[in-house]
């Protein structure tokens, strides 16, 4: 998801670490270990890992987590982007939804449907593989794991512990983090933050609007 963006950031500059949980990407996958503190204590130690002031950026699920981590106030963070992400209060559990998310693991077709439909700008057709790859890769632990132990996670009271500078970038045509709610539930629960919403876009910004994203993480930065 964010290659796209790591490609528009200096290297000269910046040093990047992409982080893949548990479960995903070239992590390991574990069969057990798939609740809320599991994968923040993924982001925790890969975090403690840097010997070096962190802008720790995070998008959907990695923003949820990334918004309970800072509240934590690690060391070496110096700043947040949080990216359409997921919400510090609890989603709503639904048995239809739930039984469509299954549905949808292990399906290229049914992935790529989810993926096109939350998305408001085309992307090039090798990011879009790229995308459902990714997500046909995961374990399925993690992928029923988050639906059921990661969404459903509240720590709405921590938010005001939160201490750094905040960047949270919604997008007008979000289904799943709408920018109205990211504001009400991100922004104006952390002191300070700033709120940037994109026009025309989906939730799936960082491979929707890679240039807007790498700009304004050199601007926040």
């Amino acid at each position: 998801m964010w290659y796209e963006v790591a490609a528009r950031l200096d290297p000269s500059r910046v040093t990047m670490h992409l982080l893949d949980f548990r479960g995903c990407g070239l992590s390991d996958r574990p069969r057990e270990g798939h609740g809320f503190d599991d994968y923040a204590g993924d982001l925790r130690a890969a975090l403690a890992a840097i010997d070096a002031p962190v802008t720790l950026a995070g998008h959907s699920m990695g923003g949820k987590l990334a918004q309970f981590i800072a509240a934590e106030r690690p060391s070496n963070l110096e700043r947040l982007i949080l990216v359409a992400p997921g919400s510090a209060a609890a989603a709503r559990p639904a048995a239809a939804h739930r039984a469509r998310t299954l549905e949808t693991y292990g399906s290229r077709e049914r992935i790529e449907r989810f993926t096109r439909a939350v998305m408001q700008r085309e992307v090039a057709a090798d990011v879009m593989e790229r995308v459902v790859d990714d997500a046909l890769v995961a374990s399925y632990e993690h992928w029923i794991g988050w639906y059921d132990r990661g969404r459903t996670f509240d720590f709405s009271d921590r938010l005001a512990r939160i201490a750094v500078p905040v960047l949270a970038i919604a997008a007008s045509n979000d289904p799943l983090a709408p920018a109205s709610r990211i504001k009400r539930e991100v922004t104006n629960a952390i002191d300070g933050a700033l709120f940037v919403e994109l026009h025309n876009a989906g939730h799936n910004l960082p491979v929707e609007t890679p240039d807007d994203i790498a700009e304004a993480i050199r601007r926040f930065v």
